[in-house]
């Protein structure tokens, strides 16, 4: 019988395994870990034919163990048995562990079957919708009318974006300061995050800015793995909303990741009724709406699963 085990190759290795397996995105591959390892996380790998998983654990006080598979498992959904489950869990060690995976394979009978059986159930509080919008790079560009017209202004009003080969962390944490205020926002990331983030996805994340009088204005970034291209962080001033630079630097990076070789750009999710204006910005680039397989928790013991899956949820989302 076949079963879960724990990968024990290098980095190198594991990029290299999962690669190719279905839906897998820069948030399963090492240098996504070498990013979290900053905050106290720890990567824990297993695999099995034809799928992969890679949960990053956090210890916690008591001996307890929290696990997070941000876009994992990935390949056929026919091997995320109970196995994963009980060796997650297991492999962790600890006192206690809470587990919490989120696939990015689009909802389907099968993959929810599948998670269902294996005894995953869907939390009380998800950290995230379980919905994006993906655009298909090797097809080329299919904006629509308004989509175009506001690139060309953009295109007028504030030139090319520009590579940011070495973003400057404090640079990148005042931009998402000004964006906090002027929309009432919750803390999004701060320097220390941003620095890690650059350091861990190296030549893996693609970064491009909007510079005005020699000051920089906007910027978005994305990190590309295998054949996908994940949207990882966007910020501007306020000034930047009025020369359109979001139209500019979005087009620079599927440009990018297509030339890096995505042949699809992942670019998250928004509620098309609270976020309007960013629902209608994404899917104005011809990207489709998708629902994904969202997130799926368990815990051992098993009773702890709601209270503590709530309890973890509140506290990631703050």
């Amino acid at each position: 019988m076949v079963s879960w085990k724990r990968f024990d190759g290098d980095d190198a290795a594991w990029d290299a395994r999962i690669a190719g397996l279905p839906e897998a995105s820069v948030f399963q591959s090492s240098s996504w870990a070498r990013h979290k390892a900053a905050s106290g996380w720890e990567a824990l790998r297993l695999v099995r034919d034809g799928a992969a998983v890679q949960a990053l654990v956090r210890r916690l006080p008591a001996g307890a163990r929290l696990l997070w598979a941000r876009g994992g498992p990935v390949g056929d959904p026919s091997a995320w048995d109970a196995g994963l489950r009980r060796e997650l869990l297991r492999q962790a060690g600890g006192s206690a562990a809470y587990a919490r995976v989120c696939p990015y394979r689009p909802a389907d009978a099968a993959g929810e079957a599948a998670l269902s059986a294996a005894g995953w159930r869907r939390p009380s509080r998800p950290l995230n919708p379980p919905t994006t919008y993906r655009l298909t790079l090797a097809a080329g560009p299919n904006p629509s009318a308004n989509w175009a017209h506001n690139l060309r202004r953009g295109l007028g009003r504030c030139g090319p974006a520009l590579p940011w080969d070495a973003p400057d962390p404090s640079e990148m944490e005042r931009l998402y300061l000004a964006l906090e205020s002027y929309k009432g926002l919750a803390a999004q990331h701060r320097a220390a995050s941003l620095a890690s983030l650059v350091a861990g996805l190296g030549p893996r994340l693609i970064v491009r800015r909007i510079v005005v009088d020699g000051k920089t204005v906007a910027m978005r970034a994305c990190g590309v793995f295998g054949p996908v291209a994940m949207d990882l962080l966007a910020a501007a001033a306020p000034e930047a909303r009025k020369i359109y630079a979001s139209y500019v630097l979005l087009a620079a990076l599927l440009d990018e990741a297509r030339r890096a070789g995505a042949q699809a750009y992942d670019l998250g999710g928004a509620d098309p009724i609270a976020a309007k204006g960013v629902a209608d910005f994404k899917k104005g680039t011809g990207a489709r709406f998708v629902e994904t397989l969202g997130e799926w928790d368990a815990a051992a013991p098993d009773f702890a699963r709601g209270p503590v899956g709530a309890l973890i949820a509140a506290r990631m989302a703050s």
